[in-house]
């Protein structure tokens, strides 16, 4: 057993110049189409411009112990320095996610072109397959870590995997391993899985051939990235008084039925984004081919990544967001596999790598304006959004419509919010289910239905039927009338067709005009 890889040719400079623009152009447009803030970011922005006040990582400021509604720690520090900058949320988190995506895809596409420069066709129709993912673009904005984690993850793999960056000492690679690893399992509260899967191939495949090398920087990069995520949920238990976030206890859990939807998840994804499917099996295929070429590590590690991820995001339950955001961090690795595969085509054909390379970016790219190959009678097999179903809208699988229901969506709560900073009471509360964008604008006191920032909430047993994911738990807004809460729902609506048709059999009261024209801001203040 060996895993020393062979050392490749260079790239022709005009070649990897090509496979940089068929990466970057592609992700640009996508993103600028794309770009939105989703909801569920203003929750960690509530977080950081508290924190940035002096009232530490809290949603409502007084709860003791307060209540860890966010996930992703790093993202929540790094947002409350843009506060210190005086710059905007929505402004400091697409830049750090767009300039997140950008250097990922230069990075895979440099280390594609250093291990594949003698097939053409496979770099550059690599570089598309990356550059046409629709993920990578819809999540470098959003508002949330999701690019910053991937990034992180990358970092640490071609750093832990020494032939495919060359250079530096034992010790400085360690150093630097450990420091990464650390970044990242500080990233999100799940990002630990993904320090695991870069690092443990490095330790076992060293010690298995000997090449201290290869396990030590690794080894030493675990135990700094452990120190790191050990000591960070020690001061969770001590701030928050529990050892995982509360958004950890909003889910099922790892359980039976949080596998089964998981599973539909993965499958809609496929399913909608076919070329992602193709992308992510060629991956791991691609990457255990090439084990002689890249060390036997750094294949078992970027397979390991793609099946690692894939099976977290089906036994955690998924994710009710639009375009795969729990499959992101595994995309990178999969294009990697999936460019030692088309090097393996091209060896044999190259018009062949071509057209599969080609065909694959197609099948992804489609998704992204609503194109479907797949029969919906088939995607809706595998529907996993259950509250569409339970609340009688109708059922859909497009993750561009998902997408645009969250841009939109956001944008009225974020309104609603603006108008009760408005015409609320200072110190009144609310009750409400989405807490992102109206707890942000209103800075009220929230009860929130989901249980993300409400401890009672989340320490509930799961209803029986299943829900979409994240909204496992969700209570009614009587549910909260112990607690005196001023308001019990909130909204904005068309003053000409005042109130709206769902508020049969409550009593609304308008607060004042809405922000947008000929609209009005309205609030339930008793059942």
């Amino acid at each position: 057993m060996t895993d020393t890889p062979t050392s490749p040719p260079r790239v022709a400079p005009r070649v990897l110049a090509a496979a940089l623009v068929l990466a970057l152009v592609p992700f640009a447009l996508l993103a600028w189409r794309f770009d939105f803030v989703c909801d569920d970011a203003y929750i960690t922005f509530r977080y950081a411009r508290n924190f940035a006040e002096g009232r530490g990582l809290v949603y409502n400021p007084g709860v003791d112990p307060p209540v860890e509604g966010y996930s992703e720690f790093l993202w929540a520090v790094l947002v409350r320095f843009g506060f210190d900058l005086g710059l905007a949320p929505e402004l400091a988190s697409r830049v750090l996610s767009l300039l997140s995506g950008a250097a990922l895809i230069v990075l895979v596409v440099l280390a594609l072109a250093r291990r594949f420069a003698p097939s053409p066709a496979a770099l550059l129709t690599s570089a598309l397959v990356l550059g046409t993912a629709p993920p990578l673009a819809v999540w470098s904005t959003g508002g949330m870590a999701t690019m910053p984690t991937a990034l992180l993850a990358v970092l640490l793999f071609l750093v832990a995997h020494r032939p495919l960056v060359g250079g530096a000492s034992t010790l400085r690679r360690a150093i630097l391993v450990g420091v990464i690893a650390a970044l990242l399992a500080l990233t999100r509260a799940d990002a630990a899985l993904l320090v695991a899967l870069a690092l443990t191939p490095p330790i076992v495949v060293g010690l298995a051939v000997r090449r201290p090398a290869l396990w030590r920087p690794a080894l030493i990069g675990a135990v700094i990235g452990a120190a790191a995520f050990f000591a960070h949920m020690a001061w969770r238990s001590s701030v928050y008084g529990d050892w995982v976030p509360n958004t950890a206890r909003v889910k099922l859990g790892f359980s039976a039925r949080a596998a089964e939807r998981g599973l539909d998840y993965v499958v809609s994804a496929f399913l909608s984004m076919p070329g992602l499917g193709l992308a992510f099996a060629g991956g791991v295929i691609g990457a255990l081919l090439a084990r002689r070429r890249v060390g036997t590590s750094a294949a078992i590690a970027a397979a390991g990544m793609v099946v690692g991820v894939t099976a977290y995001a089906i036994t955690s339950g998924g994710d009710f967001m639009c375009f795969a955001r729990f499959l992101v961090p595994a995309i990178p690795f999969a294009v990697l596999g999936f460019g030692a595969l088309l090097f393996r085509v091209e060896s044999r054909t190259r018009i062949g790598a071509a057209a599969l390379g080609l065909a694959t970016a197609i099948l992804s790219l489609l998704a992204a304006f609503d194109v479907h190959v797949v029969p919906e009678s088939t995607r809706l097999a595998f529907h996993f959004r259950h509250n569409q179903r339970l609340s009688g809208v109708a059922l859909s699988t497009s993750e561009v419509e998902q997408w645009r229901n969250m841009d939109e969506r956001a944008a009225i709560w974020a309104e609603t919010g603006r108008g009760l900073a408005r015409y609320a009471p200072p110190e009144s509360s609310l009750v409400y289910g989405a807490v992102g964008a109206i707890g942000y604008f209103s800075n009220l006191f929230i009860y929130d239905r989901n249980g993300l920032v409400t401890r009672e909430v989340a320490l509930r047993e799961p209803h029986e039927t299943l829900r979409s994911p994240g909204h496992d738990k969700v209570v009614p807004p009587t549910f909260f009338l112990r607690d005196e809460p001023t308001y019990l729902d909130a909204g904005i609506w068309p003053e000409a067709s005042f109130p709206p048709p769902a508020a049969a059999g409550r009593q609304l009261e308008v607060l004042g005009p809405a922000e947008r024209p000929g609209w009005v801001v309205w609030v339930q203040r008793g059942p």
